[in-house]
């Protein structure tokens, strides 16, 4: 087996892969399409519902597996790990494992810590169909989708110290992170153990791997601490996401899709 055969991608979809404003991977396709060919899995690792990525991937004609809702469960294309040793619960054509609690649990935390931190919020599952649209940009039919929540709850913050809201939902043993639009509340669950759950997968299959994951806000962060190799593109206008220090971190110039092929295609040719 190659060198170049053996990377994992593991990759954030809304302001990495994708365009933060038009939801395109624009130069990130060519770098898609060469790991399609060079046989690279590319895990797309968001908060995206199921439902979002199924589309996504269907676009993008990707068929490896996909984490979704920050963690909350990982997507495996029925048959593709056969000493598959997991709990799992079978859907269609996926057997799923899932990890974060189900979201009617998220949003009973997230009304009782924000009336003790004394917040002001609004999750997805309060917001109307418009709302949703008006929030993110997307269409009625994404944000249909983006609205199936099964494992994590985006919210965003009307009033209040989002410090204090955080630390009532850690004393809940729930987490808060934040993406790119929204804040999220979610489980024991996070990217990166829905990560480890995957490489360890891909390891009994393939061998030794190489871990790559590449993002653009704080809820990566858990992605990043998990792999070999991370990359943190920009944001619009060029800053990047106030991260701690991490040994395997990057900082790619490259706003978004931008940032992602530059960092993917250098590695795929170091590898090759």
């Amino acid at each position: 087996m190659s060198p170049v055969s053996r990377i994992i991608v593991f990759t954030d979809l809304d302001g990495t892969l994708l365009s933060e404003d038009t939801y395109a991977p624009g130069p990130a396709l060519p770098v898609l399409k060469r790991c399609r060919d060079l046989g690279v899995p590319v895990i797309f690792c968001s908060s995206k519902t199921a439902a979002e990525i199924l589309a996504l991937r269907e676009r993008l004609r990707n068929t490896d597996p996909f984490i979704c809702e920050n963690g909350g469960a990982v997507y495996l294309p029925t048959g593709s790990f056969p000493e598959l040793h997991l709990p799992v619960k079978r859907a269609g054509d996926y057997e799923i494992v899932e990890i974060g609690l189900p979201v009617t649990r998220l949003r009973e935390v997230l009304r009782e810590a924000s009336r003790k931190a004394g917040a002001s919020v609004k999750g997805m599952g309060e917001m109307s169909l418009d709302e949703v649209r008006a929030l993110t940009g997307l269409d009625e039919k994404g944000a249909t989708l983006a609205r199936q929540r099964a494992y994590d709850e985006p919210f965003i913050l009307l009033s209040g110290d989002p410090d204090s809201l955080k630390r009532e939902i850690s004393a809940a043993r729930l987490t808060m992170t934040r993406g790119g639009r929204f804040f999220h509340i979610l489980g024991d669950s996070d990217k990166g153990k829905a990560v480890r759950i995957l490489a360890d997968l891909y390891r009994k299959e393939r061998g030794p791997v190489t871990t790559v994951a590449l993002g653009d806000a704080e809820n990566d962060f858990p992605m990043f601490r998990a792999v070999d190799r991370a990359y943190l593109v920009q944001k619009p206008g060029g800053s990047w996401t106030n991260l701690s220090a991490l040994p395997n971190l990057v900082k790619i110039e490259g706003i978004g899709p931008e940032g992602w092929a530059k960092a993917v295609a250098a590695l795929l040719k170091t590898e090759h």
